[in-house]
């Protein structure tokens, strides 16, 4: 059973947040939503009587997430969150074509061969900016959201960073991107990262997904409610308290958000 329940919310303006609050009312979790800045946020934070959090992004042209190919600029936006509870989407620049599971394998495996220059000043940012609070998650105040893929490869471009206080790891685990075929392969490999995961670190988490689509546009999402219960139950089994859902604001976009909703209380603990 899970401790502890996050919710991403990549597209927080799509949201109507009375029908979030009354989807989840009774139900103990925090949400992070997609801002450009703090001001944003705070946009958020009034309108809902939900947890909500900030996830930094940047614009499309900047590489919405965070890498060591992000530019020193781009990096430093990350200063006017610093002391806030947050999420820190570790991952390569946004790629400026329509997405493809092909092209996807490609852009992965042409960034082998690419390291990025900003990795350590990165690093250097987000020790600065990770808040000392606590939450209900970990009670950690900055969350790393980082690939479960090699170290070697991770490190090279800047989308791996050392723990320092305050911060936690969450891991992304999502299956729905392999599509049916080679969907059961991708959970048997994160089956033992998981398990590997968890011995390292008790306080782990992993993001599973997807529920309804994200920034690229195109990527696999769930058939159905039961392929969401599968990846709960994998994640149960690896022995980790805390898991993390993409996304909220896919929920709300299906025919019935109340199943969704319904399958994760099965596996919360009470």
């Amino acid at each position: 059973m899970f401790d502890n329940l996050i919710f991403w919310c990549e597209f927080p303006e799509s949201v109507d947040w009375k029908k979030a609050e009354r989807l989840l009312k009774g139900v103990d979790c925090e949400i992070y939503v997609a801002v450009k800045s703090v001001k944003e946020y705070k946009e958020y934070k009034r309108k809902t009587k939900l947890r909500v959090y900030p996830w930094p992004v940047l614009t499309r042209e900047e590489g919405y997430w965070f890498s060591g190919f992000t530019s020193r600029k781009g990096i430093d936006k990350l200063r006017q969150y610093k002391g806030l509870k947050m999420k820190i989407d570790l991952e390569p620049p946004l790629p400026n074509w329509k997405y493809s599971n092909l092209r996807m394998i490609l852009y992965g495996l042409e960034m082998i061969f690419r390291k990025g220059k900003n990795n350590e000043y990165l690093g250097k940012v987000i020790k600065e900016v990770a808040g000392k609070g606590s939450g209900l998650v970990m009670k950690n105040a900055t969350l790393l959201n980082e690939f479960p893929f090699p170290l070697w490869y991770l490190k090279r471009q800047g989308i791996y960073m050392e723990l320092g206080d305050g911060m936690g790891k969450n891991y992304m685990c999502y299956t729905s991107f392999a599509g049916g075929f080679f969907r059961p392969l991708v959970r048997m490999y994160l089956k033992i990262f998981m398990s590997m995961a968890v011995n390292k670190n008790e306080n782990v988490s992993f993001s599973i997904g997807l529920i309804g689509g994200g920034i690229l546009g195109r990527e696999g999402i769930y058939n159905n409610v039961e392929e969401f219960r599968q990846d709960l139950e994998l994640v149960k089994n690896s022995g980790c308290r805390n898991i993390a859902v993409y996304s909220l604001d896919g929920i709300l976009k299906r025919e019935k958000p109340d199943e969704w909703v319904d399958a994760l209380q099965g596996f919360i603990s009470k």
